[in-house]
């Protein structure tokens, strides 16, 4: 999705149509990318209207999000988010 290699440590199975919604086909993205996407769609969503990378790409928050991220390192993760998430989950 952003034309970047993926290190093996960073790789994530995309399903186009979710599991659950009767989904088998997968792309291998960044696990950076497979998150941005589900952060943007619903499940639905992506089963309807986005069930490929070409209209997942056509999505401007997506492009967004690819136009920032295409500049990062390959293996280059969201720690600060991460490190969010843990914090709150300490609460």
């Amino acid at each position: 999705m952003c034309e970047r290699v993926i290190p093996e440590d960073q790789r994530d199975e995309h399903h186009l149509v979710p599991k659950s919604k009767g989904g088998k086909n997968t792309v291998c993205l960044h696990r950076i990318c497979h998150e941005q996407i589900h952060s943007i769609f619903t499940d639905a969503q992506l089963a309807k209207k986005f069930s490929t990378i070409e209209a997942i790409l056509e999505h401007p928050a997506v492009q967004t999000f690819v136009t920032w991220v295409r500049n990062k390192p390959p293996g280059f993760s969201d720690t600060a988010k991460e490190s969010r998430q843990s914090f709150h989950r300490g609460r």
